[in-house]
């Protein structure tokens, strides 16, 4: 069911009419319930039989964490000889992560890694059964925050009532299921995200209250998230599709369009991603729960490191967690360091789809972060030389040291225009990145280059005027990013002037009169 249907809307405000219900006993129960019958119609309104994966997903790590929490507590206690309650945990553990990769692996990727197998080894019947298997939506996301519970859990990052309700034996073990299910189901982030680590929504699992409702992020959000989504992105992809229709269409194609689609794309998946994780929250808030931020203003990013602090935030955050700082992170030394950011970056690719494109896609912007590090940790080492040096000139008696002496006019100049280099060179590194991201084949990404440069002097007015229009939504929502940023002040102000409901209206507006056509998330298919 997409968020941008009568189908959900109609599920919402039956589910909200319900869920605010003067309940005078046993509200957090009843609300629990009403919620978890949403998300499983949300989740199974085209394909019910998805219904029985995600089940068995939540009674896996139900299981889990009861076990877990079991033989941490038995250690604990000092009940069992020393060391058998962690190792047991410990097994729990391994076992649950294996097992939640298995699924991930079967479903996504079975029929991948089949065809890279030689054909003496896997029967040709084989390779058409595993490469047949549909992919169940939203898998990846909530795979990933199985995970994140489990291994919450273990670490204790999670309140000692939580632990006490995840860890119910006996009768009890009903409330556990319960709150698993209803942690990884939630429909508002079930399909495309936000990814919400375990210790950031399990905690906030309680009867919630209409007066507390956060109308000023429901409306934010949700007015902002649709109007990219529906408005932006929407009627942008009726444009962008160009790209996905083979090496032979793009060889044909002139520059100019060439270039106004890539730019497009790079619009429309921002709107079309940032879009659904600003409804997600506003869902998410509408229900009495905070959801994670996903965005932070992304193209105003002056590198690749900067990128990835802004763009898909829970994503980063996660493989930062769960994967980057267990492998080693970056207390191993350059070497294991750079190596860490490339294989983290390599499976977050892999993550995105069972195909190179996305392996290629992840590799090269490890590849990025890996040199500018190094780039990073080259010019930290001169300018503390620089600095010490400094710090040893003598003052010849004025009042600020060499080190604290502010730049002048001249040099902030320079920085500047610095600056905005780096932000060119970056926005236009990301946006061709997503060449490999979005292209069929890699044949079509030769064809686009071909294209590229063709030296063809025609184009067509509807893709250079969808950039121009929708695109400029995208823009100017970035350029209020940049403004907020530097003068928060302003921003502050600004948002509580009368500009902002009128802004809102104006974006309502434009929902109701100039939708494109509907479209699922692209991030569906993850």
């Amino acid at each position: 069911m997409l968020f941008n249907s009568w189908e959900f809307l109609v599920l919402l405000v039956a589910t909200a009419a319900i869920y605010y219900l003067p309940f005078a006993r046993r509200r957090k129960l009843l609300q629990i319930i009403v919620l978890l019958v949403a998300s499983a119609l949300f989740y199974a309104w085209e394909e019910p039989r998805l219904l029985l994966l995600l089940g068995a997903s939540c009674v896996l790590n139900s299981v889990a964490v009861e076990r877990i929490l079991f033989w941490k507590k038995e250690q604990e206690s000092g009940v069992r000889r020393q060391g058998e309650g962690s190792v047991r945990a410990k097994h729990w553990l391994f076992w649950t992560v294996a097992l939640n990769l298995g699924f991930l692996a079967f479903f996504k990727y079975a029929g991948f890694l089949a065809n890279l197998m030689p054909d003496v080894l896997i029967p040709d019947s084989w390779i058409l059964w595993l490469t047949g298997i549909p992919l169940p939506v939203g898998i990846s996301f909530y795979t990933f925050q199985g995970l994140s519970l489990v291994v919450d859990v273990w670490r204790g990052e999670i309140s000692k009532e939580t632990e006490d309700c995840l860890g119910g034996r006996g009768a009890k073990r009903v409330s556990s299921l319960r709150d698993t299910a209803f942690y990884i189901s939630f429909f508002p982030q079930l399909v495309a995200g936000p990814i919400v680590k375990a210790h950031e929504f399990v905690d906030q699992i309680g009867a919630k209250y209409f007066a507390d409702i956060d109308w000023l992020t429901v409306r934010r959000c949700l007015i902002l998230g649709y109007f990219l989504k529906i408005v932006v992105a929407d009627n942008l992809a009726e444009q962008t599709g160009v790209l996905t229709l083979g090496a032979e269409q793009l060889a044909a194609t002139g520059p100019i369009n060439l270039m106004s689609l890539l730019y497009g794309y790079s619009f429309q998946i921002f709107a079309d991603f940032g879009g659904y994780s600003l409804i997600a929250i506003g869902l998410g808030a509408l229900f009495g729960y905070k959801l994670p931020p996903n965005f932070n203003f992304p193209y105003l990013s002056t590198s690749i490191t900067e990128f990835w602090r802004r763009w898909h935030l829970s994503l980063s955050s996660w493989l930062r967690d769960y994967l980057y700082i267990p492998l080693g992170g970056n207390r191993k030394g350059s070497g294991r360091t750079y190596f860490n950011l490339f294989l983290v970056m390599f499976l977050g690719g892999l993550w995105h789809g069972a195909a190179w494109k996305f392996a290629l896609w992840g590799s090269l912007h490890g590849i990025f972060l890996a040199v500018e590090r190094l780039v990073s940790r080259r010019q930290g080492s001169g300018n503390r030389k620089q600095e010490t040096l400094a710090q040893e000139t003598p003052n010849n008696g004025s009042s600020l040291s060499p080190v604290t002496c502010p730049l002048p006019p001249a040099t902030w100049s320079l920085a500047s225009g610095l600056s905005a280099i780096k932000w060119l060179i970056t926005f236009h590194l990301v946006t061709a990145l997503w060449l490999t991201f979005m292209m069929p084949d890699m044949a079509s990404i030769g064809a686009f280059f071909k294209g590229i440069s063709s030296g063809k002097t025609g184009f067509s007015g509807p893709p250079i005027f969808s950039l121009l229009f929708y695109g400029s939504a995208v823009v100017l929502y970035h350029i209020w990013g940049w403004v907020n940023e530097r003068y928060p002040d302003l921003g502050k102000h600004l948002r509580r002037s009368p500009l902002e409901p009128l802004l809102h209206g104006l974006l309502i507006f434009l929902i109701l009169t100039n939708p494109g056509a509907p479209r699922g998330f692209i991030y569906f298919q993850f």
